[in-house]
């Protein structure tokens, strides 16, 4: 009875490491592993951009968007992930050629200016601004015009007759809101998990 017993504990033990090292693996290597910001140090927020906090948060308060530093600091993310000195890509918002600003504040003055506005055009919704952001302001407009209702699908169509307008193969990045948003959340969940521990 105490060999079976002892053999139970062994396979349920087995069993439960497996089950973790498989978890591990997935989370690791999924593209649908957003939720686990340990184990993907690469969809948080990185120590690139991170060192810019102090700028962000000065020109989030400047644009009266002080809570929203960590969003912008998620867009900047997904825009360059720090490794372009046009830390925002905000070039093309001031109407310039991609990469033409020089300098880290000076994009992401731009870039939240931009981002104020296309808040301010969207009517606060969150979602349409990070999208036209993306896009073009013109995008709000679109979707004024197609329910008034940001959506995943309204993206993809702006995307395609954007695209075949200017004969391109591709128009921005229609996915932009979700790509965004998943450095935010892991972000979030990162702040809260080490607040625990340090409390």
């Amino acid at each position: 009875m105490k060999k079976l017993l002892v053999w139970i504990v062994s396979m349920l033990t087995l069993i439960g490491f497996s089950y973790l090292l498989l978890f591990i693996i997935s989370s690791k290597f999924s593209p649908a592993a957003d939720h686990v910001p340990f184990l993907n140090d690469d969809r948080v927020i990185s120590q690139k951009i991170e060192a810019y906090r102090p700028v962000f948060k000065k020109y989030a308060r400047v644009y009266g968007l002080e809570n929203k530093t960590d969003l912008l600091m998620a867009m900047a993310m997904q825009e360059s992930k720090g490794n372009s000195v046009d830390v925002m890509q905000a070039s093309e918002s001031q109407g310039l050629p991609r990469d033409s600003i020089k300098d880290p504040t000076e994009s992401i003055a731009a870039g939240t200016k931009y981002f104020r506005k296309s808040l301010d055009q969207s009517n606060g919704d969150v979602r349409l601004a990070l999208q036209s952001y993306n896009f073009g302001i013109g995008f709000t407009d679109y979707v004024r015009a197609h329910g008034g209702q940001y959506s995943q699908a309204l993206a993809d169509q702006f995307a395609k007759k954007k695209a075949a307008e200017f004969g391109w193969r591709s128009y921005g990045d229609p996915h932009y809101v979700s790509h965004v948003l998943r450095y935010y959340y892991n972000e979030k969940e990162k702040q809260a998990i080490a607040k625990k521990s340090d409390s």
